[in-house]
C-alpha cells in the first residue's frame, strides 16, 4: 500500500509517498480502507518536530470503510463507514486503529467532514464539557478561525452563550459571524485583553478557550472573572510560558488541560460526544468548512495550503 513518511522532521518538502506493507490488526483493532484524511494541526507539529519510528506513518484523522475487525471488537463490522483517530497512520491507503477510536459515519455525511469531526469539533465539545459552559455565559475563544475555533464558535452559540473570538485577520473573523460569533477581536497593535475589557465595559468573561498558548494565554487569563476557567487546547505560540500563579490564586482561576485523544479509551461520554457531533453534521446543525481537497500524492501541496495563513476551513486529502 501507499503511505506518507519522512526521514527527518522539517517542512512539507520532507514528506514522501512510499510503498509499505499493509498493517496487521490486533484483537482490539479495526482495519479500514482510507477514503478521506483531515489535515490537523497536530500533523503539522509532528512533521515539523517529531521523528517517526520504523513502521509509523503521519496523520491523526481519517475516514473510510472497515475491511476487517479484530477478535475482541464488538459493534463494528466490515463494510461500515467510520471516522477514525490515532496518533499516527492516517496518511495511508489502509490504517489500523483501536475500536474505541472509531466513530460510525451517518448515511450521507461527506467522508471529509466525518474525518475532521473527532479532532476539531470533538476537542471543542470536550473543552466545553470540562469548562462547564452554561447558557447566558460569555466565552472568549483565542484563535477562533482555526479548526477547533470554528467548531467552538458554533457549539457555544448553540448553547446560548455570548461568543467572543480573536484572530489576526478581520476578514476571517467576519466570516465566523455566520456560525454564531458575536464579537470579533483582531489581535495586532492592541492587546486582545484590553479590547475585551473595552468591549465588555470593564466586565470579564466566564470561560476562556485557548487554542494558541504563549502570551495569548496569560493575556486571556487576565480577562477571566474571579472563579473563571481557562481550558488549554493549543501550544502553537510556545510550550514553556510563565503564568503569574499569584494572580491565579487571588482570582481563583482554574486552568484545565484538554487533550481528547486519551479520553476515548477511558470515558464513554467522550465517545458519545463525537457520535453526537457526527449526527449534528449529518443533520446540518454543525458545519465543517472545506477550504480545499488534494489527492494523497499531493501531500506536500496539501500541507503547504494547510500552513497558509488567513484561510477558513479544513484542508483534506482523498484517495
Amino acid at each position: 500500500m501507499k503511505a506518507v513518511t519522512y526521514v527527518q522532521p522539517g517542512g512539507p518538502e520532507v514528506m514522501q509517498l512510499v510503498d509499505v506493507a499493509e498493517p496487521v490488526i490486533k484483537p482490539h483493532e479495526v482495519l479500514i480502507a482510507v477514503e478521506a484524511i483531515s489535515i490537523e494541526g497536530g500533523d503539522i507539529i509532528s512533521r515539523n518536530s517529531q521523528f517517526l519510528q520504523p513502521g509509523e506513518y503521519l496523520g491523526y484523522s481519517a475516514a473510510g470503510t472497515i475491511l476487517a475487525t479484530g477478535s475482541d471488537v464488538q459493534g463494528l463490522a466490515p463494510g461500515q463507514k467510520v471516522a477514525t483517530f490515532n496518533w499516527r497512520g492516517a496518511y495511508a491507503e489502509r490504517r489500523a486503529v483501536p475500536a474505541y477510536n472509531c466513530f460510525p459515519v451517518p448515511a450521507g455525511l461527506d467522508p471529509r467532514v466525518a474525518a475532521a469531526i473527532p479532532v476539531g469539533p470533538g476537542t471543542a465539545a470536550w473543552a466545553y464539557h470540562l469548562g462547564k459552559l452554561q447558557p447566558g455565559q460569555t466565552v472568549l475563544i483565542l484563535g477562533a478561525a482555526g479548526g477547533v475555533g470554528v467548531a467552538a464558535v458554533q457549539l457555544a452559540s448553540r448553547m446560548g452563550a455570548r461568543v467572543i473570538g480573536t484572530g489576526t485577520r478581520a476578514e476571517s473573523l467576519e466570516k465566523l459571524r455566520q456560525f454564531g460569533l458575536d464579537d470579533a477581536i483582531v489581535v495586532g497593535e492592541k492587546q486582545a485583553g484590553d479590547q475585551v475589557r473595552e468591549l465588555l465595559g470593564g466586565n470579564k468573561v466566564d470561560l476562556l478557550i485557548d487554542t494558541i498558548g504563549g502570551d495569548a494565554l496569560s493575556d486571556g487569563v487576565e480577562v477571566l472573572r474571579d472563579g473563571g476557567t481557562a481550558v488549554i487546547i493549543g501550544i502553537l505560540a510556545g510550550r514553556n510560558h510563565m503564568i503569574d500563579t499569584e494572580y491565579l490564586l487571588l482570582h481563583r482561576i482554574t486552568l484545565i488541560g484538554c487533550l481528547l485523544g486519551p479520553e476515548w479509551g477511558e470515558k464513554q461520554i467522550a465517545r458519545d460526544l463525537v457520535n453526537e457531533l457526527m449526527q449534528m453534521a449529518a443533520n446540518g446543525e454543525l458545519t465543517v468548512p472545506v477550504d480545499s481537497t488534494f489527492p494523497l500524492e499531493k501531500v506536500i501541496e496539501a500541507h503547504q495550503r494547510a500552513e497558509t495563513r488567513g484561510r477558513l476551513g479544513r484542508v483534506f486529502m482523498t484517495l
